[in-house]
């Protein structure tokens, strides 16, 4: 037996590294991905006030704490029993798009494009997003730009661009400013001047990835992700929804917070994650997938015209079946992208959007407590 070890795994967000055990006749009789684990964050919020629950576990992640602060924030709305009003809920997807969009053009442009543009076999120290500044300018300096358009959506609406405090039980801390409303929608031209631009460019040079694409990352496996109620694309506030390896939805319209119904855990001996699945196929049958390749799966529609004939193009991918392979979680990110910038376009122009209602306020929770 032969182990080989991969280190350190670089562009990932922390560190790993990867251990092959080989037989005698090279094949692979064991692969782990080593990472860090164990985070104790339930032990240090035991006790803690429930308004303070967003703020620590945004700490989960410096990339996508938006996506803790909402979570968190929906779930001390449950236990306030409470609905926010229309301009929080619609600040809140404002915020939560913009993370998406940051998010997905980092994942894209910084950690992803240096090997589809450079090469696998170009030099480490060439294969980064510095190689790119010099042999693809314009698409390094539109990576950088379309992030920095998400983040500084999240730092004019929630006075910093990582860890925001500004979403909060019951809605968000303030109300949005007709100037600022318009300077952050004035921005959103140039990002989707970007996003199709790179959109166009990934779908022509997607063939040049055949081998890649059949046999990176692809096997059959579930989908699990949000729909709306009209079965349409939705990061926020939706309906769980589940589909098998042939397309086939076997799960529908599941309210978020009975979760535990259709989803149960397992714990592998060698590892502190917990791993789960769907309860009604058992471990590990029930795995499933998640991200922006399971929700364009699961989405009949994205609901924005561009992203709407962008995502009609990814599903031509796969005839029959979901789009499997791993690979196309690329495809994914770009059309999830334009959907963001489309979306953000439509609640920025919204009138309600600039309603000082957006909040119980800190005395509401209070009481409450």
């Amino acid at each position: 037996m032969t182990t080989i070890t991969i280190e350190p795994v670089t562009r990932i967000e922390g560190h790993a590294r990867i251990t092959l055990e080989v037989d005698d006749a090279g094949d692979v009789e064991r692969a782990r991905f080593h990472v860090t684990q164990l985070r104790g964050f339930e032990a240090f919020c035991l006790g803690r006030p429930f308004p303070e629950m967003p703020s620590l576990t945004a700490r989960t992640c410096g990339i996508c704490p938006v996506s803790h602060l909402i979570a968190s924030s929906k779930a001390c709305d449950d236990l306030m029993a409470v609905h926010i009003p229309p301009a929080g809920a619609k600040l809140r997807r404002v915020m939560n798009l913009a993370q998406l969009l940051q998010s997905h053009a980092l994942s894209f442009f910084h950690l992803s494009s240096p090997d589809l543009l450079l090469g696998w076999n170009a030099p480490v120290a060439q294969r980064n997003v510095f190689g790119l500044l010099q042999d693809y300018p314009q698409l390094a300096k539109d990576g950088i730009r379309l992030r920095q358009i998400g983040q500084k959506i999240i730092e004019r609406l929630g006075g910093k661009s990582v860890h925001p405090a500004w979403i909060v039980p019951g809605g968000v801390k303030s109300s949005l400013e007709k100037g600022t409303c318009e300077e952050l929608r004035s921005w959103l031209p140039e990002a989707l001047e970007i996003a199709q631009r790179t959109y166009r460019l990934y779908r022509g040079m997607v063939k040049r990835f055949e081998d890649e694409v059949a046999h990176f990352g692809r096997f059959p496996s579930l989908y699990l992700g949000l729909v709306d109620e009209r079965g349409y694309l939705e990061h926020y506030d939706g309906l769980l929804r589940v589909m098998d390896d042939r397309g086939n939805v076997i799960e529908d319209g599941v309210a978020p917070n009975r979760y535990t119904d259709i989803i149960a855990e397992m714990n592998e001996e060698d590892s502190f994650v917990k791993s789960p699945y769907y309860r009604p196929l058992g471990y590990p049958r029930g795995m499933y997938r998640v991200g922006p390749l399971a929700r364009l799966n699961l989405a009949e529609h994205c609901g924005t015209p561009l992203a709407d004939e962008a995502h009609a193009e990814f599903r031509q991918l796969a005839e029959d079946s979901p789009v499997e392979s791993s690979f196309h979680y690329h495809y994914a990110r770009l059309v999830e992208i334009l959907f963001a910038i489309e979306r953000l376009d439509q609640l920025l122009g919204d009138p309600e959007i600039l309603n000082t209602r957006v909040g119980l306020g800190l005395a509401a929770i209070a009481i409450v407590g």
